[in-house]
């Protein structure tokens, strides 16, 4: 196969065009850094190995963009390439893994940090409790050991914070037994287990049963 034209195309491409008609599209960097240009003759293998090399090296050059824009783990990050519309390695996988795994080798993705500093921030600003901490890491794709280290890892009061959500939310002292079970609702469903529902709103004003 010979290369008889190579013109620039949208998304920092070139588009080459072969002498048996077929055509092929390439990062722009990785044709430059290659040893060839137009009248080359390349087998079928050596085209593919290009376009691979292409692939691959889109996928790190989005993966770099993502994580400018704000932390990811791994696994989210391979997940957000998947979703680029075919555009870097939608349809295919393993590309997007291991763009995500050369962003971790490199030191640009570290699951453990991302843990512990997506947990501090949960808890201060969201007023997570521990149970859904764990549940957002995970959701996150840490592994379920690492986001029960990293949640335990916090020096949560959680009675204190039910407090702060209540204030945050501008709930009213409950005045009858609908109101109260209107608001333990809404903290149960925050994530904040019966018990320290309890507490909260005994200190919030309404002396609660215990059953």
């Amino acid at each position: 196969m010979i290369v008889t034209a190579v013109r620039p195309i949208r998304g920092h491409k070139v588009l080459l065009t072969f002498d048996d008609g077929s055509e092929a599209e390439l990062d722009k960097t990785v044709w430059e850094e290659s040893p060839y240009g137009v009248d080359s003759s390349l087998s079928r293998a050596e085209v593919d190995a290009l376009c691979a090399l292409s692939q691959r090296r889109r996928a790190e050059n989005k993966a770099v963009f993502l994580l400018s824009k704000r932390d990811l783990s791994c696994r989210e990050l391979e997940e957000k390439l998947c979703r680029e519309k075919g555009r870097y390695c939608a349809d295919n996988r393993e590309v997007a893994a291991k763009a995500a795994a050369r962003m971790v080798e490199l030191g640009y993705v570290n699951d453990e940090n991302y843990a512990h500093r997506l947990a501090e921030q949960l808890a201060r600003v969201k007023l997570y409790p521990r149970r859904r901490i764990v549940d957002e890491l995970m959701r996150k794709g840490i592994a379920r050991d690492l986001a029960h280290e990293a949640a335990n890892a916090l020096e949560l009061d959680e009675t204190e914070m039910a407090l702060a959500f209540l204030r945050k939310k501008r709930y009213t002292v409950p005045k009858n037994s609908n109101e109260v079970q209107r608001i333990a609702a809404a903290m149960a469903r925050y994530g904040y287990a019966a018990e320290v529902v309890r507490r909260a709103l005994r200190v919030w004003g309404e002396d609660l049963p215990d059953d």
